[in-house]
């Protein structure tokens, strides 16, 4: 439904600019964003397999563990990750959930949190204290836009999308540019519906959305130490009749995921192009992905992509390091229409000014078949160029 994103019933959301990354910031960049729920909402989460997880992942995980049924609150930060930053970490992280709390009129146990940013820089709770009270005198239904600008770090853009599915709404929002490979969810993800639903099957239908959408592209192969994603019901949709179809409400939930995970992918640091690699043929679901993203994080398939370069001996290298069984005389390789190898071989009618054409577009499509079966997945990723080694050298200054 584009990017004007609509409001979902039961919830409200506030901003501030607290200057987390600098002080100078104070009052000019949003960078705190607050949702608040009107009821107890039901909700479900995914987080990142990184080892160095910040704490803000493992106390929002220890809450839906312990009570996903009474939710009130989402607050998140961007400009500092507050990970890496030792025996201080956890306090400050519950100290901000302990703000949202407060400011909310709930109890810390109903809070959930996110932060994205530099890792291991002092956290500047002090600042947050001081201005998380505009979050909360500005609350309102229609502050996705400002609310999606305030988690942003090295995004371009803002990431929002909506569907309706019947009378009810779901709404989202996403951050992510850079450290794009995620393991779980992704970078930062919001998503809230009026629907109907217990937490239970909300956490069945987002692992399987993520799976499809936020699991399937990569912008630079790394999984940060913060990815998270939240998806919460207010259950306040109009009629407040419960779904006995949750189809319908899949498949809306799939479609906003992969629109938000296509934005991360066009909006990656440096990204020049688009890339669609589309997997068939493998013997399941799960190994069409795993090949998919293997030939997506390749830095010298990246690269090719970068130059306009058809260098298919690099994308067979990439297919090959894959951890799957595979049969190279059965593989077929197709750059949108254009037929470059067939049964393991460079077809005969191939010419390299075919494939160059291809990759000098700004958007194309790899197809890859593997002859073994008959499962297939999508995966999206995009260039690696100059700008993204420029971005990164001067990320924190």
């Amino acid at each position: 439904m584009g990017d004007t994103p609509l409001m979902v019933p039961g919830f409200r959301l506030g901003v501030a600019a607290c200057g987390i990354k600098s002080e100078s910031g104070v009052g000019k960049r949003q960078d705190l964003m607050l949702i608040a729920c009107d009821v107890d909402a039901h909700a479900a989460g995914m987080f990142t397999q990184n080892a160095f997880r910040a704490a803000c992942v493992d106390l929002a995980e220890q809450a839906l563990h312990d009570d996903p049924c009474h939710i009130r609150a989402v607050i998140a930060n961007s400009g500092n990750a507050n990970a890496g930053t030792g025996i201080k970490e956890r306090p400050w992280a519950e100290e901000m959930l302990q703000l949202a709390a407060d400011t909310v009129g709930c109890s810390i146990e109903q809070v959930l949190s996110a932060s994205t940013g530099v890792i291991g820089t002092p956290f500047p709770i002090a600042r947050i204290q001081e201005s998380v009270a505009a979050c909360g005198d500005n609350l309102t239904a229609d502050q996705w836009l400002p609310a999606a600008a305030a988690i942003c770090t090295t995004d371009t853009f803002k990431k929002v999308g909506s569907r309706r599915i019947g009378d009810y709404t779901l709404t989202g929002m996403c951050k992510g540019a850079g450290m794009i490979h995620p393991n779980m969810a992704t970078m930062l993800a919001f998503l809230t519906t009026d629907a109907p639903l217990p937490a239970d099957v909300l956490q069945t239908l987002l692992k399987q959305a993520v799976t499809r959408s936020f699991n399937s592209i990569s912008v630079d192969g790394d999984t940060s130490t913060n990815d998270t994603i939240l998806l919460l019901s207010s259950g306040l949709g109009l009629g407040h009749v419960p779904l006995d179809d949750y189809h319908a409400f899949s498949a809306a939930l799939e479609s906003l995921c992969i629109e938000l995970a296509q934005k991360i992918v066009r909006d990656g640091e440096g990204v020049s192009k688009f890339v669609t690699i589309h997997v068939t043929g493998a013997k399941n679901e799960t190994e069409a992905r795993t090949l998919g993203r293997t030939v997506a994080v390749s830095p010298l398939v990246k690269t090719a992509f970068a130059g306009s370069d058809a260098n298919w001996g690099r994308i067979i290298m990439a297919m090959g390091n894959c951890d799957i069984s595979l049969k190279a005389h059965q593989v077929m390789l197709k750059a949108d229409d254009v037929l470059i190898m067939n049964d393991g071989l460079l077809h005969e009618n191939y010419r390299d000014a075919q494939g160059m054409a291809v990759f000098a577009k700004p958007e194309f499509t790899l197809h890859i078949d593997l002859g073994l079966g008959h499962g297939e997945a999508t995966v999206w990723t995009g260039d690696l160029t100059h700008d993204y080694i420029t971005i990164n050298a001067e990320y924190r200054s």
